[in-house]
């Protein structure tokens, strides 16, 4: 009993002593910098993208048929809150081919608005819009469920959308304004 009390006393002062060291900061922190900030980081990206785009130039790869050579204008905003805003004003025989693969092209204006989530590893941009489903048939070649695979050269940026399997389905090109 004398050892089971010796025991308990040791314990005792063992944790009283260590209760009484108070944590404190490295003496030489790591210099490890945000990890969300830098060339590569997905703040860099929207921070790249943010801004108006000026359309250049649009093609869609219809399966079996054709592809399609957009005439027309348009814009994108991208905004610091990674909203993103496309119109693209189409020639009317473009807006018939669109309709034909199934791309809705009221009064002559194609557009797709909504948040978009950017992925550095897949370098894809994804819209991510309040009420849809997110996981839903493909329409058509510029479906919003479709990925954006995006790349950058100087002030020109080069959106594609592509099939499950990998072949383009689209590719627009846009300068920043």
């Amino acid at each position: 009993m004398s050892r089971d009390f010796g025991v308990r006393v040791v314990m005792i002062l063992a944790l009283a002593a260590g209760a009484g060291c108070a944590a404190k900061p490295l003496d030489r922190p790591l210099p490890l910098g945000d990890p969300n900030t830098g060339a590569g980081s997905i703040a860099a990206a929207r921070k790249y993208l943010e801004g108006r785009w000026t359309f250049v130039s649009m093609e869609i790869f219809p399966a079996n048929e054709a592809p399609i050579k957009v005439v027309g204008s348009g814009t994108i905003i991208y905004d610091e809150f990674a909203n993103m805003d496309v119109q693209v004003r189409i020639e009317p025989e473009t807006a018939k081919q669109f309709e034909r693969v199934g791309i809705p092209v009221p009064a002559g204006l194609y557009t797709t608005k909504g948040q978009t989530q950017v992925d550095m590893t897949t370098r894809t941009l994804r819209y991510v819009l309040e009420g849809e489903d997110v996981v839903r048939p493909v329409r058509h070649p510029l479906d919003i469920g479709l990925p954006r695979y995006w790349e950058v050269d100087g002030n020109t940026l080069t959106l594609r959308t592509k099939d499950p399997k990998g072949a383009v389905l689209s590719v627009s090109v846009w300068r920043k304004q």
